[in-house]
């Protein structure tokens, strides 16, 4: 599938994290103040792949919007900055609409907005953790590329929503931080056949989830 990639960019799926982006009730769920179309079912077949990595081991960081109204609104973005001082309600520090959805996150466990907004990670199990990110992308003034280096990670698996904002910007992120990058593409809200053709451009691939897990248990086979 990779097959004309080249050594610096072929993925190496053992060597790999899965990161998940904005993939929160207030971005996700039917009804909520900025749900994008198809982001449910990403985010259901993000939680597929969430269960896969978890249950083999492999490093996932959980990227989230933290939003607060303190200090003018600062950490939150200038195309979004006004509607939030004027009292929408939209991925609040302590808010059930900040939560990453239920696909994607073990049961009892809550996000601490607080402990995020310092820009520490949440660890949540061994392997797993969450993340704040203060604007579209995940490794702007964020701890990412620190957490996957400490892990030895060399290729990052990528879902969440939206492409066009905060999934493509992390992937180009990536690249400029030398890592192999795999776009899955059914736990992706909103990306299209034009954007899946950009991304071949950069050899970022482009795979569904079940093409990826098979990959990893090729990889993973002794």
């Amino acid at each position: 599938m990779f097959s004309h990639f080249s050594k610096y960019t072929l993925p190496e799926p053992t060597q790999s994290a899965l990161i998940t982006i904005d993939l929160q009730n207030d971005f996700v769920l039917s009804g909520a103040p900025a749900e994008g179309k198809g982001a449910a079912r990403a985010a259901a077949v993000a939680g597929e792949m969430v269960r896969y990595y978890r249950n083999h081991g492999l490093p996932i960081v959980h990227v989230i919007r933290v939003y607060s109204t303190k200090d003018n609104a600062s950490n939150v973005d200038v195309c979004r900055r006004e509607a939030v001082e004027n009292g929408v309600q939209l991925v609040l520090s302590g808010t059930e609409g900040m939560q990453p959805v239920a696909d994607i996150i073990p049961e009892g466990v809550v996000a601490d907005g607080d402990l995020l907004l310092t820009g520490e990670p949440q660890r949540i199990s061994a392997n797993e953790q969450i993340l704040w990110k203060p604007r579209w992308g995940c490794f702007y003034n964020t701890k990412l590329n620190a957490i996957l280096r400490e892990q030895n990670v060399n290729t990052v698996a990528i879902a969440g929503t939206w492409f066009a904002n905060c999934v493509r910007t992390t992937i180009y992120e990536a690249t400029a931080h030398d890592y192999r990058v795999v776009a899955l593409r059914d736990a992706i809200a909103g990306i299209h056949p034009e954007g899946e053709a950009d991304l071949a451009k950069i050899q970022c691939g482009v795979c569904d989830c079940s093409e990826w897990t098979a990959l990893l248990e090729a990889t993973s086979r002794p």
